[in-house]
């Protein structure tokens, strides 16, 4: 999803920093937006280190003098699809490092891309939680904790920043057919589960990102501390499926 939304923001325009933990992959990104004519920048970041966080910031403003928005979205899947559990069975290093990762990590880069946009008086934010933050999902409850806290800052943020000129906004996607989903996904019934929990077919990262455009923009100028879900219909009815008992044995119970 990072990478739709920055290969898109940049089509609109943006001249856009890539910010990654793999430099392999945020090189990659960097080079097809460039040789797609448009402007990017790569910088190695890990958010779980303060001191990495900040020189992306000391670094983007080297570049390019200023940041107008923040679209933050890190995190390990394989490590949410394989370590998550039921609190009960949880390791607690497994709920340290989820909570360092998602919400700390999503801490991190607020605060300091937030101080220079309060400076500047002006910026958008936008986060990314999961419409499992919103409505329960068993067997996820790291995660879920760690993006229900990322909700719930959005808004408190969103409070506390608006007089200096900065909005900040979540979306909520549900399973998006992301690549490193695509493993989980080619399991035996996963394709057709998700079919059963979605109204309408799964999400591509290409579909995420005219929303992150959207609200990056002005025309969302009077959009703030809002949490959008973009799930293809997944909220809007009930399915009683055991998600995470797929991701530990490869079947669903219907199988």
């Amino acid at each position: 999803m990072g990478r739709a939304g920055a290969t898109l923001l940049a089509a609109e325009g943006a001249r856009v920093i890539i910010a990654d933990i793999s430099q392999e992959k945020g090189q990659r990104v960097c080079q097809s937006i460039v040789e797609a004519g448009n402007e990017a920048t790569f910088i190695q970041v890990d958010v779980c280190r303060r001191e990495s966080v900040q020189a992306v910031v000391e670094r983007a403003l080297a570049v390019y003098g200023r940041i107008d928005v923040l679209y933050h979205n890190a995190v390990d899947v394989p490590f949410v699809n394989e370590q998550d559990r039921r609190l009960t069975e949880l390791p607690e290093e497994t709920w340290d490092r989820m909570i360092d990762l998602v919400l700390t990590g999503t801490f991190r880069c607020c605060k300091y891309v937030g101080q220079q946009m309060i400076r500047q008086k002006s910026g958008s934010i936008i986060l990314t939680a999961t419409v499992d933050a919103l409505i329960g999902c068993a067997g996820l409850d790291a995660y879920t904790a760690a993006k229900g806290g990322v909700v719930s800052l959005t808004r408190s943020f969103a409070a506390g920043a608006a007089k200096d000129g900065v909005r900040v906004n979540a979306i909520c996607p549900g399973f998006v057919t992301t690549e490193p989903q695509l493993d989980w996904f080619r399991k035996p019934g996963a394709a057709s589960m998700m079919e059963m929990l979605h109204l309408l077919p799964v999400a591509t990262p290409e579909q995420i990102a005219p929303f992150v455009v959207y609200l990056a923009s002005d025309e969302s100028a009077a959009v703030t501390g809002g949490i959008f879900p973009i799930d293809s219909g997944y909220m809007a009815f009930k399915a009683n499926v055991d998600v995470m008992g797929l991701v530990s044995d490869g079947k669903t119970k219907s199988e």
